[in-house]
């Protein structure tokens, strides 16, 4: 037999022990599995603080689950009110903004709003069509037949009142001015005669009935030459041009007939050549003043109510859209509504004026009216940019005492307009931020994350 020395053998007898041991292992956790209940949980399964023998930490309550009251009372490690405290306020959702940082002048980024209740519009979308403003649109013709002799403008012209548009030459007119001429050379007939009837009168060498027949063709010849006047001036002749007709300087006899601009606007339609003959009633020129326009739209019998009530409060805005200029809104109001419903379609006009200046709206176009219809009373609502919203919860930041805000939970409405309704978390009165609400925010989301009283 062959020998083992006593140094070799160390080795070997040490690592049958190891091996043993690790077969122990698993029969040890068998042997425990079966003395531990089937409904028992592993210590793995504990909570780490149960297994070290410590009671499990409670859970943390958001600062926008706590009344204002408690955390403006509350206090941190460092024996001062924790929203007051460098360290430890942004665990109640507080945030300290310099004076500087609402000044324009200095370069201020942030902005307040004192909470008022306002009415909030609501909107109403409804279809339209574009029209001129009917009570200055008009087709323009000539006050009696003839034939056009001249042209002085042409479409897209611009023209004042009373500026002339075309000429024709009228028979009528000629007559017309012969007619007052008549008039007025028997007018002087009797003024001469009535002068001296009365001079004779005086001397005693006529008798009273002379005078008083003389006074009387006076009054006829007066009457005579002002409806002569009259008539001339309603061809289209100006006082100025009529008196120069009796002037004593050679004046044209002729018939041509201006035919003037009832108002300021712009030449839209033109269907005249020279040498055509036009009647009273042509539709040869349209004139509108095209500063406003007129968009018709159509209210049903259970949407009357509503703006008409909306009215009583003050005139009803309106948005106008319309598909050839994408994304522009032209601002208007409603102007009237129809009296009467259309037995039919149960609906009744309304009429919304825009104002144009630039002579965009055109009528015909398509129109796309949304009415903004006020609440009446008014209800709390905040710029939107004033509410923030983080991991599901909606806040603004109110004004707890100077320089400090704290983050407080709303519950948001409407939104319309730019203005969003808040019907619980604040009243009147809070001071809130506006602009750069959304810098607080963040100040404390990152404060939060990196510091507190916990550390």
């Amino acid at each position: 037999m062959k020998t083992i020395p006593k140094n070799s053998a160390r080795p070997t007898i040490l690592l049958l022990a190891a091996l043993s041991l690790a077969m122990l292992v698993p029969a040890c956790d068998r042997l425990e599995g079966e003395r531990r209940p089937e409904n028992a949980k592993p210590d793995s399964a504990k909570p780490a603080a149960a297994v070290r023998g410590e009671e499990p930490a409670a859970e943390t309550v958001s600062d926008l689950d706590q009344p204002l009251e408690k955390l403006m009372t509350a206090t941190c490690e460092h024996n001062i009110l924790q929203y007051t405290c460098d360290e430890c306020r942004y665990q109640v959702g507080a945030v300290k903004a310099s004076p500087d940082l609402f000044d324009p002048a200095k370069g201020g980024i942030l902005e307040t709003m004192t909470v008022s209740a306002r009415p909030l519009l609501s909107g109403k979308d409804l279809n339209g069509e574009v029209r001129l403003n009917e009570e200055k649109a008009v087709y323009v013709s000539p006050r009696a037949p003839g034939v056009v002799r001249s042209i002085l403008v042409d479409l897209g012209s611009h023209v004042e009142q009373g500026r002339v548009l075309f000429e024709v030459e009228s028979a009528e007119l000629r007559q017309a001015k012969a007619e007052y001429l008549r008039s007025e050379a028997s007018l002087a007939l009797a003024e001469a005669t009535a002068v001296r009837e009365k001079d004779l009168f005086d001397k005693k060498i006529c008798p009273r009935k002379d005078w008083l027949e003389a006074e009387a063709a006076l009054k006829q010849a007066e009457a005579d030459t002002n409806a002569a006047e009259g008539s001339l001036e309603s061809f289209g002749l100006s006082p100025g041009e009529v008196e120069n007709l009796s002037a004593p300087s050679p004046k044209p006899r002729s018939g041509l007939m201006p035919v003037r601009a009832p108002f300021a606007g712009t030449v839209l339609e033109r269907a005249l050549s020279l040498g055509a003959h036009v009647q009273p009633g042509d539709r040869l020129i349209l004139i509108a003043d095209t500063s406003a326009a007129w968009v018709l739209t159509t209210l049903y019998e259970r949407e009357v109510a509503a703006v008409l009530e909306a009215q009583l409060r003050g005139r009803v805005r309106a948005e106008v859209a319309v598909t050839a200029y994408p994304g522009r809104i032209f601002e208007g109001y409603i102007d009237r509504i129809g009296g009467t419903l259309d037995e039919a379609t149960r609906t009744t006009k309304a009429r919304v004026v825009v104002e144009n200046p630039d002579n965009l709206l055109r009528a015909g176009m398509f129109a796309r009216v949304r009415l903004k219809l006020s609440d009446g009373d008014g209800t709390i609502a905040v710029p939107e940019e004033a509410v923030i919203e983080d991991a599901g919860r909606t806040f603004v930041f109110v004004r707890v005492t100077p320089p400090y805000f704290v983050r407080r939970p709303v519950t948001k409405g409407r939104v319309t307009d730019g203005w969003v309704e808040i019907t619980s978390g604040i009243k009147e009165g809070d001071v809130i931020v506006v602009k750069g609400a959304f810098l607080l925010k963040s100040d404390v989301l990152r404060s939060k994350m990196g510091a507190g009283c916990a550390d």
